[in-house]
């Protein structure tokens, strides 16, 4: 389990690891009361496709295989084995999931296709702030930093600052819907049970949009220690615009599947083989542009949990559809 800490609560510890949230960025929900089992039914109307990178910094490569017209890319089913004996506790042990062929959007969900929702009416708009309850004010101020709504320059970075609601009533506007665990973890791994999307190489500035020199010395700067994912410094102090990263493309094309923001899934979150569940309580797959671990806290099986109505800055999500 990736230890997810608030470094602005200089109380928490991790001996409390469940209870902790992303260093900087990630930061707690609302615990509230418990949502309803996450709804995996598609519901088909309006089916929004990716837009297209616009940044003027240059794409890495090309993903093989590259993304459909709409914007996604098949996955293949059969036997996932899903975990690691090596990763953290919540990770073991590795077990066997039977998984159907599915599609899924080859990057994460922009701002510009999100505020296509809200004009719609069908979803709401995300939040300029990040919340979580017994914030202080200046951890509220330098977690809302990199909310990405109303800031029209990051229109192709991932939607963030959304909960695990606002994120299934887009998948359903798009004709979609949040991908199972299993399934978000097919698609970052595919049948190799590697350690990285991208294979078993450890995480560069080339491969993802992680925290690097820039991101350290930014929240060294606001009085916070974090650890670096990767050595050298990087173009992006949050978010990036998605897709960016060819290089870290995933066995089935998808890309962003480490870094960038941690992704909800349509998965309550369980300890395997999926025998106990926390109620309330969602599985994150991906990493994101912060989180303290470095390079471990990327890994393909690595996982976490928060409460649905959780905002976060680097916390956003990506659609799937079931084949049939």
């Amino acid at each position: 389990m990736h230890a997810l800490g608030s470094i602005y609560t200089s109380a928490m510890t991790m001996g409390s690891i469940r209870n902790a949230w992303l260093a900087g960025a990630m930061l707690l929900g609302a615990c509230g009361g418990a949502p309803p089992p996450p709804d995996q039914t598609a519901a088909a109307t309006i089916v929004i496709a990716p837009a297209p990178v616009t940044s003027e910094v240059v794409a890495m490569g090309a993903p093989e295989p590259a993304p459909r017209r709409d914007g996604m890319v098949r996955v293949e089913g059969g036997i996932l084995h899903m975990g690691s004996d090596d990763g953290d506790f919540d990770e073991r042990p590795v077990h066997d999931v039977a998984i159907e062929p599915f599609d899924i959007d080859a990057t994460e969900v922009t701002m510009r296709a999100y505020d296509a929702c809200v004009r719609a009416a069908h979803c709401t708009a995300a939040s300029q702030e990040v919340w979580w309850p017994g914030m202080s004010d200046s951890d509220h101020e330098t977690g809302s930093r990199n909310c990405n709504q109303g800031r029209q320059a990051r229109s192709d970075h991932p939607v963030n600052c959304v909960d695990w609601e606002q994120a299934r009533a887009y998948c359903q506007f798009a004709g979609k819907r949040l991908p199972t665990e299993p399934e978000w973890e097919r698609a970052a791994r595919g049948t190799d049970s590697r350690t990285y999307p991208w294979g078993n190489a450890p995480p560069s500035r080339s491969l993802l949009n992680g925290c690097g020199l820039e991101c350290v010395e930014m929240f060294r700067d606001w009085g916070f220690t974090v650890k670096a994912t990767y050595e050298g410094r990087d173009s992006w102090e949050g978010t990036s615009p998605v897709g960016l990263f060819k290089q870290g493309a995933s066995p089935y094309g998808a890309l962003d599947m480490a870094g960038n923001v941690w992704e909800w899934t349509a998965s309550e979150y369980c300890q395997y083989p999926h025998t106990s569940c926390e109620r309330g309580k969602i599985a994150l797959r991906g990493g994101g542009w912060l989180n303290h671990e470095g390079a471990s806290g990327v890994r393909a099986a690595n996982r976490d949990s928060v409460w649905a109505t959780m905002k976060g800055s680097a916390l956003g999500f990506r659609c799937a559809r079931s084949i049939g």
